[in-house]
């Protein structure tokens, strides 16, 4: 029997468990982050098994021995997923009960996938109530194309694209429009903290907060969800970025920081989600390494969000060069990222990945 010692950075094999507990008691007064955990894990057959875990956000530490794991494993995940709940608009979000879809409304002229095709007030709302008719549980909405190689537009005109749309959907006379949860897909501070006034709910940024770490003040003052998604360089020099040494420890690394820097703005903790990144500073085999081992992030204790819909991995794995081609690619790609452990997932064709998701919750999750 072998024991490891693991926290983000760190991992230590022992062949004592009292060895093992011995170096993870000494870690404790070192562990300053919220969102990283210590573990002991034992094994390895055939998989490597926690056997004790101790985190900030925890009120105390878990022990899961043998003939106990189960028991305990159930009751500290449905205090987790209780204390970790959001509502927004009325509506309940219970991470690890089912997968929510955010679905994706570009007010853009050059978007990967859809570009061009609601960039009017009439043609967005009307893709919204489609997109609501499909039981999408948030929209995300955005003015800035983050397609690989895409140039940055300006604050004004990102603003203009993205305002009139969320205050249309605000007093639209159809009830669900009118109060579905919107994510504001935005890394400016400024667009977030306008969107919020005008009636968005949540900030979807894919720099995680580094081009404007004001973004994480903005997400505090309004009490916003805020979305963190890891990121190398900008969408004009990521894909040449993607040289890693450890891919999912850099990832969950760098959210870890990223979420501390939220916290410390004033951000509740139970308001952080964080996403990997498919597609961003990252080639086709390392997203599909994100996704095999997308549980990984669950060391974070956050919402996870994933966004692999029409992305161009997809495409150059099944020679469809047309975005619009990928949809049963995207099919199988959220499968696997519900069945470990996405709590969201961001998709372009709402009714087909709605029934994608319900039956992957049917076959994946234990409710």
């Amino acid at each position: 029997m072998t024991f490891k010692v693991v926290t983000p950075g760190f991992e230590q094999e022992f062949t004592r468990w009292t060895d093992a507990l011995e170096k993870a008691n000494a870690m404790k007064s070192s562990l300053k982050s919220w969102f990283k955990d210590i573990r002991i894990l034992e094994g390895p057959q055939p998989t490597w098994k926690p056997v004790w875990v101790y985190g900030r956000g925890r009120s105390h530490p878990e022990y899961l021995g043998p003939g106990t794991y189960d028991r305990l494993a159930r009751l500290f995940m449905t205090e987790a997923q209780a204390e970790r709940a959001l509502t927004i608009r009325g509506q309940s979000f219970q991470w690890g009960t089912r997968t929510y879809l955010m679905g994706v409304l570009n007010i853009t002229p050059d978007s990967f996938s859809d570009g061009g095709q609601f960039n009017t007030l009439e043609t967005a709302i009307a893709q919204a109530q489609t997109l609501v008719d499909a039981e999408m549980d948030i929209l995300d909405i955005g003015g800035q194309s983050t397609r690989p190689n895409a140039k940055a537009t300006t604050l004004a005109i990102e603003c203009d694209r993205v305002l009139p749309i969320i205050r249309a959907i605000r007093d639209s006379p159809h009830p669900r429009l009118r109060t579905i949860p919107i994510s504001i897909d935005t890394t400016r501070a400024e667009v977030a903290r306008a969107a919020l006034t005008a009636g968005a709910d949540m900030i979807n940024d894919i720099s995680g907060g580094t081009f404007e770490p004001d973004i994480f003040q903005v997400a505090a003052d309004h009490n916003a969800p805020l979305m963190l998604m890891h990121l190398r360089g900008t969408p004009e020099t990521m894909q040449q970025m993607t040289d890693y040494d450890d891919l999912m420890g850099e990832i969950i690394l760098f959210l870890a920081a990223q979420a501390d820097k939220a916290v410390a703005a004033g951000i509740n903790p139970a308001n952080i989600i964080v996403d990997p990144g498919i597609g961003f500073a990252k080639t086709a085999e390392q997203n599909i390494t994100i996704l095999r081992q997308l549980d990984a992030l669950k060391a974070l204790g956050c919402p996870i969000l994933v966004g692999t819909s029409r992305k161009s991995f997809i495409g150059k794995l099944l020679n469809r060069p047309e975005a619009k081609d990928r949809i049963w690619g995207t099919a199988a790609t959220l499968s696997c990222a519900i069945a470990h452990g996405a709590d969201i997932v961001r998709v372009h064709d709402g009714p087909e990945m709605r029934d994608i998701c319900r039956m992957a919750d049917i076959l994946w999750r234990a409710s």
